[in-house]
Order: C-alpha cells, then structure tokens, then sequence
C-alpha cells in the first residue's frame, strides 16, 4: 500500500523529481525547500480526484507566489499514452529549464512519468546516454521505474517521423569525419536531430545532400544509399 508523503531528490541544480503537492502548503514547501521557480505537472484529473486535489485552487496560489505551473498530463500505467505524451512533456521541460526556471517535475509518487519524461529530457535533449542518465534518476530516486516501452516506442516515433533529416545528417557527417564508421555517423544523426527536433521548437529546414545535383527527394535518398 502507497502513503502519501511530500518528498523529492535533487537531479543536479536546477532540476527536482519529486511527489505532488496537495495543498496550498505543499507548494509553499516546495517553493521554499527547493526553490523552485516552475511545477511541471505530469498529472491527470483521473490522478487528481481520488486525493481531492484542487488544480485551479493550486495554480492561483502558485500564481501568487511566482511559481509558474505548467500540466503536462500522461495517464498513469499505461505506456501507450505515455509514449504518445512524452515528446510534449520533454518540451516543456526543455522551455522551463532553457527559460532559466528551477524546475520540480512530478506525478502522483514520481515513481515512473516523472522520471520518464526526465529521462527523455536528458537523452533526447541533452543527448545523454540513458544508462548514464537512468543511473542519475536513481540516485535522486531510487524507486523510479519509467516505462521503457514508452521511452522505446518514443523514440521510435521521433526518428521515423525525422528519418529524412537524419539521412541527411549522417551523409555530411560522413564527408566530415571519414575515419568513423557509417554506424557512428548514423547514431550521432539520430541523436542530433531528435535534440533540434526539441530545441529549435519548429521544423527543421529542407535540407539537401548536394544543391547542384539532388533535384528531388527521390535522388537525395539515392546519393544518400550510394554513399
């Protein structure tokens, strides 16, 4: 049986993983003990109702105080709608953190959304090993278990959706770096463009492999293979 308590870990500076506030205290705790400057709320109502929690009644308080909140929602145990939800919460992360904020991520016992979506943070954005990150999580919380079928299926998604961009990646880097190998030059592009994907905050260019030769897609894709 899970007890509610308010209770967190320290990423690094800057960045908490921690339990959801219930009250107007709990954020005032919050706000004092970490110092943190933003709440990323991962969140549902289905979460909220059982315990009471009154997210209007919540925000306006935080408002108050200059405590930005921002809902980020996922449902709990259920990893499709988790990696359906991941790439949206990453980016709010990205803009909280790359806006100067302090940030407190949480769910309900930020045992799994959490520290998943913190997880893609550092991985996606921040373009960190996820052995290295996860082992980061855990010292922070050792109880965290993120779906690693949502993580999987996340990033599955992002590189199919940018899977042009990333051919076009690892063809310059292959011209520039010519003493790795194609599956380096591969993995580095995969991890490139799925950190602008976050960063840039819009689409990418149409970029090209030659200028003075690919006239189509179709003969960017072949030059690409033949390289």
């Amino acid at each position: 049986m899970w007890d509610w308590t308010l209770n967190w870990g320290r990423i690094r500076d800057g960045l908490f993983i921690g339990s959801c506030p219930m009250t107007t205290k709990d954020i005032d705790r919050i706000r004092t003990e970490t110092g943190a400057t933003a709440l990323l709320s991962l969140q549902t109502d289905a979460c909220r109702r059982p315990f009471g929690i009154d997210w209007e009644e919540l925000r306006a308080h935080s408002e108050q105080i200059e405590l930005a909140m921002v809902n980020s929602p996922m449902l709990d145990f259920d990893p499709p709608d988790q990696r359906r939800n991941l790439p949206k919460a990453v980016r709010n992360l990205h803009d909280l953190l790359a806006a100067g904020h302090i940030v407190y991520v949480h769910d309900t016992a930020s045992r799994s959304r959490a520290p998943l979506t913190t997880l893609g943070y550092m991985t996606f954005v921040e373009m960190r090993r996820p052995d290295d990150a996860m082992g980061e999580i855990l010292e922070a919380r050792p109880d965290s278990i993120p779906s690693w079928e949502a993580y999987e299926g996340c990033r599955g998604d992002l590189l199919e959706a940018l899977r042009d961009y990333v051919m076009v990646r690892a063809y310059y880097l292959a011209q520039e770096e010519t003493e790795r190998s194609p599956d380096d030059h591969w993995l580095r592009a995969e991890r490139e463009m799925i950190r602008d994907s976050f960063v840039i905050g819009r689409s990418l260019p149409p970029w090209r492999l030659d200028p003075n030769r690919c006239e189509t897609d179709a003969e960017m894709r072949r030059e690409s293979f033949a390289a």
